[in-house]
């Protein structure tokens, strides 16, 4: 993988779990509320009714079917909602293994940390310019600079200096690359970036991992690396 001459280049998941609603705990509860409405109401007309022409008793069977029905499935989801924990927290458990680790992520957040970021960008064709361009939290420009023009998959590293030579506090920072094709055409380059994970949450049952800032899906980690 080809490295670019850049001019700079040098879990409180408990709690989260706490804060969910079970949405078939809530479907649950409704039901049976509407169940409970459903029986008054029934005895209601069974003792209103006409002796003489009775109610036709397959009506409310049918419905006592269709509330059985529903709750089944609630049931079903309620047993999913469990089995979707337990897996969440099958993952929290190996994400801990991540933290102090520098790991690979598909992003365009890039994290500023001692002064250093890395990352990687692929160009999906050749191109006869590229450009790279960082920017902070704002949108603000703070360095931009020439990209490499084959196609394919290229490494970079920032030494977290704006384009006068200035550091930059370390932080949240956007990377994006694109290029120009030789008939005009702009092209937009994917970007993976590397980063030191401090930390693990657990957001709807989904794990994230903290790479100093940047929340990052467990299943957008690509790989870990060392980094020098």
């Amino acid at each position: 993988m080809a490295t670019d001459p850049l001019a700079v280049t040098g879990t409180s998941s408990a709690a989260a779990d706490a804060a969910v609603t079970s949405n078939a705990a809530a479907a649950k509860n409704k039901i049976a509320k509407d169940m409970n409405t459903f029986l008054k109401l029934l005895t209601t007309q069974l003792k209103y009714q006409d002796p003489l022409s009775p109610m036709d008793s397959t009506k409310f069977t049918d419905q006592l079917v269709q509330f059985a029905n529903v709750e089944q499935q609630i049931q079903g989801n309620s047993n999913l909602e469990s089995i979707i924990k337990l897996q969440s927290g099958t993952q929290a458990a190996m994400a801990v293994n991540y933290i102090g680790k520098t790991v690979e992520a598909d992003s365009t957040s890039l994290p500023l940390q001692g002064s250093k970021a890395e990352f990687t960008y692929k160009l999906p064709q050749e191109v006869t310019s590229s450009a790279i361009v960082i920017r902070d939290t704002d949108g603000k420009i703070v360095f931009n600079g020439a990209g490499q023009l084959a196609a394919g998959q290229h490494g970079a590293s920032w030494e977290g200096t704006d384009n006068f030579g200035f550091p930059l506090a370390d932080g949240i920072y956007d990377v994006t690359v694109t290029g120009t094709t030789a008939t005009g055409e702009s092209v937009q380059a994917s970007t993976t970036v590397f980063a030191k994970v401090t930390g693990v949450q657990t957001v709807d049952n989904s794990v994230n991992l903290d790479l100093g800032g940047v929340s990052v899906p467990f299943d957008k980690i690509l790989g870990v690396k060392t980094l020098n």
